[in-house]
């Protein structure tokens, strides 16, 4: 029997070592489960969290766990603005922001900040998934980021602590606290109001101690608030209807083999769809539960607010486009 020599035993030896550790290396490009992170601003209940969380459940489906989206919640990637930046970056995969966050970098997309531009739902849903939204969504690719789909966050509406808001002239000389927005804080003082920008923290304490008379917001975050327990009167204007979009870092999107690609846009189309009135149905479900609180209603009649906030349009149509504006007004 020939004898092995120790020479020749750890050559062996070093070629299987090598081998298996050039395998491990190629492990990720080699059908390894890729990981990509998803960040939001809200609780994982909320209804933004869900569509995403239903999207990564699609993604995993879809690619038959190839593609993992991790969703991480309550701004544990950062704000809505670290969140865009980090797209653009390609530090974030996949982000959701309002639509004004992006309209930093992309001016058109502020058109969605104007008050009264969609008569409802359905009109706005109409407008963000045809021409205008397609072509809003290739001047944010061109940017660095890509519109996977957009989504709706409901109405802002009006609450105060002892004036009932029925038509603009109830509103003459209220401090109202806005967003730190110059279109929102020109649509206020537009209808009457005195616009108070401050910290969504502060709202609560400023009604109670009449530093404020009330505030805009959705039913749910009025009622998550309890914002309801200093305001009882809440006005149903619809002033604002500003959509949000669901993103994905154009960085991300050219390092994806054209099937993961298909993945994507299939669990995108799918989340798109099964959210659509997702926030809506919410909305309804707390402005009841406001109702149960006690807190009293009301139904204005708002073409006397759409025709108070025309100064609005006169100032701002130039910047986003007359032409657009007035194709989606229908005016």
């Amino acid at each position: 029997m020939k004898k092995i020599s120790v020479k020749k035993v750890c050559m062996v030896l070093g070629l299987a070592f090598l081998i298996t550790m050039f395998s491990y290396c190629l492990a990720p490009w080699a059908g390894a489960q890729l990981v990509l992170k998803a960040g939001h601003n809200t609780a994982a209940d909320y209804p933004h969290a869900r569509i995403l969380l239903h999207f990564a459940d699609k993604v995993g489906e879809y690619s038959q766990g190839k593609l993992k989206i991790q969703v991480y919640h309550n701004e544990t990637l950062g704000h809505e603005r670290a969140l865009f930046e980090g797209l653009r970056l390609g530090t974030v995969d996949i982000a959701k922001t309002i639509s004004s966050v992006p309209g930093n970098w992309v001016t058109e997309l502020g058109i969605f900040d104007l008050p009264y531009l969609f008569k409802d739902l359905d009109h706005q849903l109409s407008v963000l998934n045809g021409p205008i939204g397609k072509d809003l969504s290739q001047k944010l690719e061109d940017s660095g980021v890509k519109i996977l789909w957009w989504g709706e966050q409901g109405t802002r509406n009006f609450y105060t602590s002892k004036v009932q808001i029925n038509k603009p002239s109830d509103m003459k000389g209220l401090k109202i606290r806005v967003m730190e927005s110059p279109i929102m804080v020109d649509t206020i003082n537009a209808l009457g109001a005195a616009a108070t920008p401050m910290p969504y923290g502060e709202i609560y304490t400023s009604i109670k101690q009449g530093i404020i008379d009330g505030a805009e917001n959705a039913p749910d975050a009025l009622y998550v608030s309890k914002q309801y327990e200093v305001a009882k009167y809440y006005a149903l204007t619809e002033h604002f209807r500003t959509p949000v979009i669901f993103m994905m870092s154009m960085i991300t999107w050219k390092k994806l083999t054209p099937e993961n690609q298909g993945y994507i846009l299939k669990a995108a189309a799918d989340a798109s769809e099964w959210g659509k009135t997702l926030y809506s149905k919410e909305a309804a479900g707390y402005l009841k539960k406001l109702k149960d609180a006690g807190e009293i209603v009301t139904t204005p009649d708002m073409e006397p607010f759409r025709q108070a906030v025309e100064p609005v349009y006169a100032k701002y149509g130039a910047k986003f486009g007359l032409d657009r504006i007035k194709s989606i007004r229908g005016k």
